[in-house]
């Protein structure tokens, strides 16, 4: 596992709908290995068959950040994990169907929000699957 810390003022295309400044912790830390590769992947794949755009409000997070932001202590954030909107001016998706094209293609962490929705590949490191609901 590499751990790289961005520096660079520039922006740089990761995939063709998603860029590093997207997925780093805003202190520039980013882990760049086989998880977070895996993990585009499937997003990439995801924005495909949505058809929609999405905003990751939140990629890798440092252990500062996560800590700042109130994320739990064995958050998937601290390797790599995406929490996600739907964009564009008017969606034609809403979350639940967000969420059941994350199931579908096969994110094995998924949390439901009401502003969000959190996408991780946990079984990859050999964590075990979750889902959970904090809608309110």
């Amino acid at each position: 596992m590499d751990l790289v810390k961005y520096t660079s003022k520039g922006n740089v295309d990761i995939t063709p709908h998603f860029s590093l400044m997207e997925l780093i912790s805003p202190d520039g830390e980013i882990f760049i290995d086989d998880l977070f590769w895996h993990h585009m992947e499937k997003l990439e794949n995801l924005r495909f068959a949505i058809g929609e755009p999405l905003i990751v409000t939140s990629g890798h997070r440092s252990k500062v950040h996560n800590e700042k932001v109130g994320g739990v202590a064995k958050s998937m954030h601290l390797r790599f994990a995406s929490d996600l909107q739907i964009g564009g001016r008017s969606p034609t998706l809403g979350f639940d169907e967000l969420y059941e094209f994350a199931r579908s293609e096969g994110f094995s962490g998924i949390g439901r929000y009401d502003n969000l929705l959190h996408v991780d590949c946990r079984t990859f490191i050999g964590r075990a699957p979750a889902e959970w609901d904090n809608r309110k």
